[in-house]
């Protein structure tokens, strides 16, 4: 599907020369189709770092907490009164 240089792609349903979403996507898009395709080796090579799935777990934990905390005040000034 790609070519030895790796700059350009060509779209295995028609020929067409494809154009690139971007330099770090490793999406690219056939214009005739509009087919998108995706670059494997070009994903693998840009891994995302091993403490970012650990940092977004803890971010969502806490705002998970807060809201509940949240409602529960909320539901407990409406009983009240």
């Amino acid at each position: 599907m790609a070519d030895e240089t790796g700059t350009a792609w060509t779209c295995p349903k028609d020929g067409v020369a494809m154009k690139s979403f971007g330099r770090r996507s490793g999406a690219w898009r056939c214009p005739t189709c509009r087919g998108i395709f995706m670059d494997t080796e070009e994903m693998r090579r840009g891994r995302p770092p091993t403490w970012q799935p650990v940092l977004t777990s803890v971010l969502v934990s806490l705002a998970a907490t807060a809201v509940a905390r949240r409602v529960r005040r909320r539901a407990k000034k409406q009983s009240s009164s």
